[in-house]
């Protein structure tokens, strides 16, 4: 019996692992482990993740996630990214309402901090969003199941710290 279960637990995980796309070999990155300090290469590294719940109708999104952020394709993710500021949230995430993605440098950047730790503890949007911090930003890399690549993080802050640019 303890055979059985065994055997049925190899094939079931097999089978799930079977359903997970494969990387999509068109981003630049794909396959390669390098980021570069462009839109294009974010987005096809990490950030198309995150149409999974930031795309309207997207499988994962709920009635408690962030309202303008729209990852269903590269130009839609980029223009709200830039000119987006947070919407929707509920709870203790309220007082990060109003604050816009991208600040003026990466430490400032809530896009930044919701996927980077060390971000979203040093985090000071001071004076503007004072109640915005550690306490009310929510870790973004739950939802989408991985953390980003330190390589990921360092070309999103000198993408953001370059201007943000269309790339």
């Amino acid at each position: 019996m303890k055979m059985i279960v065994e055997a049925a637990l190899a094939v079931g995980l097999v089978s799930l692992l079977a359903a997970c796309p494969p990387p999509e070999e068109t981003t630049p990155d794909a396959g390669s482990g390098m980021v570069e300090a462009t839109f294009t290469s974010l987005y096809g590294d990490y950030f198309g993740n995150c149409k999974q719940c930031h795309a309207p109708g997207a499988p994962g999104r709920t009635s408690d996630i962030e309202t303008t952020l729209d990852f269903s394709s590269k130009a839609t993710a980029y223009t709200t990214i830039k000119t987006g500021m947070a919407a929707g949230l509920t709870g203790n995430k309220t007082m990060c309402n109003g604050v816009p993605f991208l600040g003026t440098t990466p430490a400032k950047s809530l896009l930044l901090a919701v996927i980077d730790q060390p971000t979203r503890q040093a985090i000071d949007l001071s004076p503007q969003y004072p109640g915005c911090d550690i306490d009310t930003i929510t870790d973004g890399t739950v939802k989408v199941g991985k953390q980003p690549s330190t390589a990921f993080l360092a070309a999103l802050k000198t993408w953001i710290t370059n201007g943000a640019l269309n790339n």
